[in-house]
């Protein structure tokens, strides 16, 4: 989506900030076999450089966690070009080499000392991949601008907040659009295989980031619980209060892409501040309504005995997503319903196939579903958003969100917009008896958005 007409480009100071994650596993060439387990943090940085590209952005601001620090200063990228490749992580081929911003430098560091906040110089090659990797998005999303980077102190100080409102000042003064695109990971010790090791309180700190950034409340989002934030061994409340100051913690627009952990670490990407309404940003993209005569067509040749290969769909929706596949009789009874969380096979396609065929024969609730049924069967297909970790039952809406339980091995879900179940007292409970956890136990929350895609053969006419 292009905007390029003056009505949009008049502004000047800052126009968006975002949020992205810098784990190279998230770029499918780096992943491999395991692109699958994090395709949909893959995405969501897709999603996420486009928001920003789509801004037009005369200069990106791009503070990263990983770049040299020094203890009481901010280091500044001076230079007109930026290099940086992956051949850390076995991929050299992959290199990028973007514009520099000096001018733009000079002015950060003019109004940075009138805050009493040192900068010292920081080379433009070799760049860490808390750098190169939002990089690689934005550039893939079409981005050929100016890149000014920042290092960041020392944690532990004050300069952040002081930086933040430089880079306001210098933007304002520039006359040109800035974005700031704060790098950071969540925590690094979700799992027992996590880089940091584990520890079980970490998922509170990944919680309440994100319910903080999901309400926008950028003040409580860089303001955590210091044990808990040094326990989670974490990248990303420095770079984000840095935008959050430049902002004055203004949260305008404010969307969460994606949150996920699939190998110990949390990553969350998402817009924090937009100029523009809602309406001038690309729209996520709704799943086809092919998923619905997908599952049909499984569910019709499994019970023939027949091999079924579905058809393979576009981009984005050619990607591995998680699926629950529902079945109703035209009178609504329950004929069926099984899925996941997190998928299991190659594309979404084939994860709408095998959900189909399992809710149709391989549900122990209830009867297999007959061949007779199957041209008066009400169908849905929930393709979920990856789930966000919660603190608080307050954070929760069963007429939106759908919401997972745990506690130790045990697991229930309940999916959102149920008939009949319109508290979050109730959903609860049902989520809980279905897991086998006892009310008064201590379990941990999820919470996911679904898209639907229906079939109903009363309302098609058939």
């Amino acid at each position: 989506m292009s905007l390029t007409n003056e009505a949009h480009r008049a502004p000047s100071s800052i126009v968006c900030a975002v949020l992205m994650c810098h784990a190279p596993i998230v770029i499918p060439a780096i992943a491999g076999d395991e692109a699958r387990s994090c395709s949909a943090t893959t995405q969501a940085m897709r999603s996420t450089a486009q928001a920003l590209v789509a801004h037009e952005p005369d200069v990106i601001v791009l503070i990263s966690p990983h770049a040299p620090r020094r203890a009481d200063s901010i280091g500044v990228v001076f230079e007109e070009q930026l290099r940086g490749d992956f051949s850390r992580f076995r991929h050299p081929e992959l290199a990028l080499s973007v514009r520099g911003a000096p001018s733009a430098a000079q002015l950060l560091a003019s109004h940075a000392q009138a805050h009493d906040v040192a900068t010292h110089f920081l080379p433009g090659h070799a760049l860490d991949h808390g750098s190169t990797v939002p990089l690689f998005f934005v550039h893939e999303a079409g981005y050929r601008g100016r890149v000014l980077l920042l290092s960041l102190p020392y944690p532990g100080g004050s300069l952040e907040r002081r930086l933040g409102v430089a880079l306001a000042e210098a933007a304002a003064a520039s006359g040109e659009r800035w974005a700031i695109l704060a790098s950071g990971d969540m925590s690094h010790r979700l799992s027992r295989s996590a880089p940091a090791g584990f520890d079980p309180r970490a998922q509170e700190f990944d919680a309440a980031f994100v319910s903080a950034v999901r309400d926008g409340d950028l003040r409580r989002a860089v303001a955590p619980d210091p044990a808990l934030a040094e326990l989670a061994a974490q990248d990303v409340v420095q770079s984000t209060e840095v935008a959050a100051a430049a902002l004055q913690y203004r949260a305008q627009g404010t969307r969460v892409f994606a949150y996920e952990a699939p190998f110990g670490v949390g990553y969350l990407e998402a817009l924090l501040f937009s100029d523009r309404d809602k309406t001038d940003l690309p729209a996520p993209e709704r799943p086809p309504v092919v998923l619905a005569e997908i599952a049909l067509a499984a569910i019709h040749h499994a019970l023939r005995g027949e091999p079924y290969a579905p058809p393979s769909l576009p981009a984005p929706w050619d990607q591995p997503r998680a699926v629950f596949v529902t079945l109703r009789s035209p009178d609504g009874e329950l004929r069926g319903c099984i899925g996941r969380t997190e998928p299991s096979l190659p594309q979404l396609a084939d994860e709408v196939a095998d959900c189909a065929v399992s809710a149709a024969t391989r549900d122990y609730r209830m009867p297999s579903v007959r061949s007779s049924e199957l041209a008066s069967l009400r169908l849905e297909v929930s393709v979920l958003h990856p789930p966000a970790p919660i603190a608080d039952a307050r954070d929760l809406d069963p007429a939106r969100f759908g919401v997972v339980v745990e506690h130790g091995k045990r697991r229930g879900v309940l999916l959102p917009a149920i008939d009949g179940i319109d508290t979050v007292e109730k959903q609860l409970q049902i989520a809980l008896h279905k897991a086998g956890i006892e009310p008064n136990a201590p379990y941990q929350m999820q919470r996911f958005l679904v898209d639907k895609v229906s079939r109903d053969p009363e309302q098609a006419g058939t």
